[in-house]
């Protein structure tokens, strides 16, 4: 079971190098990440955009890019298309996103998905590692769906489930948030915690749980007990998914790690394998830690499909 971003650290560091399909790497701080990731053996970059750009952006941070794959790229929603099509057909078992919006990313991808028929809602996962918890969590759908249905709901759960059968929890805990009033009826957020709690039971998303929490006092203190009760907030509780009932709550959310004592890490797992989409304000680190991920996860896929 991975519990930490350490332990992704050390298995990239096994499993790699992984052949990358980097998205327009045309920023000093993007680069100066695949550069760390290539010397610590996790990729094997081909970088695709503006030839003139990528080699700046190289030259900047001395990175000599003679020994890699180079594709020359115009426009950036083409550039995004190529690489995404190199995910899907097998040439890369990652991508991962440079200086170009998410938003090109999403669309090559929804494109693909629909072209290899697989049925798959495009999610976004951000983990947290928060420290000492035993285990990671994540926050999802914190990028694609805006005002996600409860069918939507339904496929982002069974996103979530899969990757953390891949990470090696054989029964992770999900929390369905939503806020709750005592008059004018249901939230249909709170409708949504109901239906897919039932489903969960039914076994429609596999080996998982959903528990019987919608909020942050529900999961912390247990309801309405004292607030000065801290003998429940032991991170080993902390149910391992989070389900938000809207994109702006997610990407809030994710992003208080700017504020708070948390390790972040974002990626989009599609059929075929992940993309790494990290934010702009990610320094090289983040982004290779993101990156190791990445390489866990395309390798555990790879094993999975086989």
């Amino acid at each position: 079971m991975i519990r930490s971003l350490s332990d992704i650290k050390r298995l990239a560091g096994e499993k790699g190098p992984k052949k990358i399909a980097v998205l327009a790497p045309e920023d000093e701080e993007f680069m100066l990440a695949v550069k760390k990731s290539w010397e610590m053996g996790y990729i094997e970059p081909v970088l695709i955009g503006n030839e003139g750009k990528i080699a700046q952006a190289a030259q900047k941070v001395s990175f000599d890019l003679a020994p890699f794959e180079k594709i020359a790229g115009g426009e950036l929603q083409g550039i995004s298309d190529l690489g995404i099509k190199m995910l899907f057909d097998g040439t890369a078992p990652i991508a991962g996103k440079g200086q170009i919006s998410t938003s090109y990313i999403y669309r090559s991808i929804i494109r693909e998905e629909a072209r290899a028929a697989s049925g798959m809602t495009v999610s976004v996962m951000t983990f947290w590692e928060i420290p000492g918890s035993d285990h990671l969590i994540a926050f999802t759908d914190s990028g694609v769906n805006i005002n996600p249905d409860l069918n939507a709901k339904r496929e982002i759960i069974k996103n979530a489930v899969f990757v953390y059968h891949l990470l090696g929890y054989p029964r992770p805990k999900i929390a369905v948030l939503s806020g709750q009033r005592e008059v004018g009826g249901k939230l249909s957020s709170y409708e949504d915690y109901e239906a897919l709690r039932a489903a969960a039971a039914a076994g429609e998303f596999g080996s998982c749980e959903i528990v019987a929490a919608t909020s942050f006092t529900e999961i912390f203190l247990g309801g309405r007990q004292n607030p000065m009760d801290y003998s429940r907030l032991k991170e080993a509780e902390l149910p391992h998914i989070f389900l938000v009932p809207c994109l702006d709550m997610g990407n809030i959310i994710c992003k208080l790690d700017l504020f708070l004592d948390v390790n972040r890490s974002s990626l989009v797992a599609t059929s075929r394998g992940p993309v790494c989409i990290p934010a702009r304000s990610d320094f090289s680190d983040v982004i290779v830690q993101q990156i190791a991920m990445c390489v866990v996860l395309a390798d555990r896929m790879g094993k999975e499909v086989q």
